[in-house]
C-alpha cells in the first residue's frame, strides 16, 4: 500500500472571539502511529475536528488527496438512551459504503461478526448499548470504526473510561494497523506511555508547540512549553520528564 498523507495548511479556528487553534500547519502519515497531545482545553479535540470537517475553519486548508478517515468520538458524546444493539452499532460502520435504498448483505454482516470476533465482543452482540461495560463499549465503537476500512483512524481519547484489558488490546489493534499501512491518530492524555506507544507526536496548546518522530520531539523542552502555562501541571517539566523516563506515573 501506498503512503498516504492528510494536510492541513494554517488553520485557525475560532468560536465567537475566542481562538481555540492558531495558525496550524502539518502532515498526518499513513503507516504511523501518531499522538495528539496537550493540556486540557488546548484545542486537541477542535483540531481532530477541523481535520474531519466537522466543525467550520476561520481560515486555513484541509487537503485529503483522496484518503479514507473513520473516526472514533469521545465516549460521552454518544447517545446512551438510543435503542440499538451492540450488533447494531457496528453494522453502522457499512453505512458509507451503502445507498439509502441497500440493506446489509451477508458478507457485510460476516465482516462485522469477524471484527467483532477479534475484539472479544462477539458475545455480547444482542446487547443493549445501555447494558455493557465501558470497556465492551469502546470495543464496539472501534469496530464500527473497522469495518469502514478506511486509509486513517483519528480517535479522541479512547482509552479514557475503560479497564487495562481493553486498552492493552486496543493498543495492539492500532499497532496492526500501522503495520498494515494505515494512519492512525490517538487524541492522548497520558503522557507516560508516549515514548512506548506512538511512533510520532504532535503537541499542541492553541498552537503547533512541536511536532516530529517521538524519540526527537517529545522532550523536556516541549513538554515544557505545552504544558507550562497550565495551573494543572504543579511539577517543572524536567522533574514530570524525569517521573515520564523513569515510569512512574
Amino acid at each position: 500500500m501506498g503512503k498516504k498523507t492528510i494536510k492541513l495548511e494554517n488553520i485557525c479556528v475560532y468560536y465567537g472571539k475566542k481562538c481555540a487553534i492558531w495558525d496550524i500547519s502539518l502532515e498526518l502519515k499513513s503507516h504511523t502511529l501518531t499522538g495528539i497531545l496537550g493540556p486540557n482545553g488546548s484545542g486537541k479535540s477542535t483540531l481532530v475536528q477541523a481535520i474531519l470537517g466537522l466543525i467550520p475553519t476561520t481560515s486555513g486548508k484541509t487537503s485529503l488527496n483522496g484518503a479514507t478517515i473513520a473516526y472514533v468520538p469521545q465516549k460521552k458524546e454518544m447517545d446512551l438512551d438510543f435503542p440499538i444493539s451492540i450488533f447494531d452499532l457496528v453494522m453502522m460502520g457499512s453505512f458509507q459504503r451503502l445507498n439509502w435504498l441497500k440493506w446489509f448483505n451477508k458478507k457485510e454482516k460476516m465482516q462485522a461478526l469477524s471484527i467483532m470476533e477479534s475484539l472479544g465482543i462477539s458475545e455480547i452482540k444482542e446487547r443493549q448499548i445501555q447494558e455493557v461495560s465501558g470497556g465492551q463499549l469502546q470495543r464496539a465503537i472501534v469496530a464500527r470504526a473497522l469495518l469502514q476500512d478506511a486509509d486513517f483512524y483519528i480517535l479522541d481519547e479512547p482509552f479514557t473510561g475503560i479497564d487495562f484489558a481493553t486498552e492493552k488490546l486496543l493498543i495492539e489493534v492500532f499497532r496492526k494497523l500501522r503495520d498494515q499501512g494505515k494512519g492512525v491518530i490517538l487524541v492522548h492524555h497520558d503522557l507516560g506511555n508516549v515514548e512506548e506507544l506512538f511512533d510520532h507526536v504532535i503537541m499542541v496548546n492553541s498552537r503547533l508547540v512541536q511536532e516530529g518522530p517521538t524519540k526527537i520531539a517529545f522532550n523536556k523542552d516541549s513538554i515544557q512549553k505545552t504544558y507550562a502555562d497550565k495551573d494543572s501541571l504543579l511539577e517543572d517539566a524536567s522533574a514530570l520528564f524525569e517521573k515520564i523516563r523513569r515510569g512512574i506515573k
